[in-house]
């Protein structure tokens, strides 16, 4: 493969993109501006999180789900090269 087609494009920035999105931006917003975690009166840890886990998780879940269309789509659609014949 030398070049980049549309399919590759999409998977690689979209897919990619929504994982980094989840894992790197996410991660650097709520350290930087999230709330601490205090303790309650049971010694329980309190996360009130600034984008909700569930948010999160399904960013990143849609970016492995994009990745795995795509290698199911490059399995199915594409042939494999011919073996040269031994002379």
């Amino acid at each position: 493969m030398e070049q980049f087609n549309t399919a590759d494009k999409i998977a690689a920035y979209l897919g990619g993109g929504l994982v980094v999105f989840g894992v790197v931006v996410i991660g650097l917003l709520e350290m930087l501006f999230g709330s601490g975690h205090p303790v309650d009166g049971e010694g329980q840890i309190v996360h009130e999180a600034l984008v909700p886990l569930e948010v999160r998780s399904y960013i990143i879940l849609l970016g492995l789900i994009v990745w795995g269309v795509y290698a199911v789509y490059r399995v199915v659609a594409t042939t494999p090269e011919p073996v040269p014949a031994e002379p």
